[in-house]
């Protein structure tokens, strides 16, 4: 599964998707998601990530992220 596809799906921000695929920043992630000169393609273990996180995810649910970031962005 791409990145994107596992951000739409899950409704994630770019900076919970560099949280939970271990990414300090969210640059690298939104270039994923970019078109022309700045677009730039996840490695083949992101895509792995992505899988196993979504079927974990479906079978569990979905754990709250969202206080996990606002404490880090400050």
């Amino acid at each position: 599964m791409h990145p994107i596809e596992f951000k739409q799906k899950w409704q994630l921000t770019y900076p919970e998707l560099a949280l939970v695929l271990g990414y300090e920043s969210d640059y690298t992630v939104c270039a994923w998601g970019q078109t022309g000169k700045s677009k730039r393609n996840p490695p083949n273990v992101v895509f792995v990530a992505c899988c196993l996180l979504d079927e974990k995810w479906q079978r569990e649910g979905r754990k709250t992220i969202k206080s996990y970031v606002l404490v880090q962005a400050s």
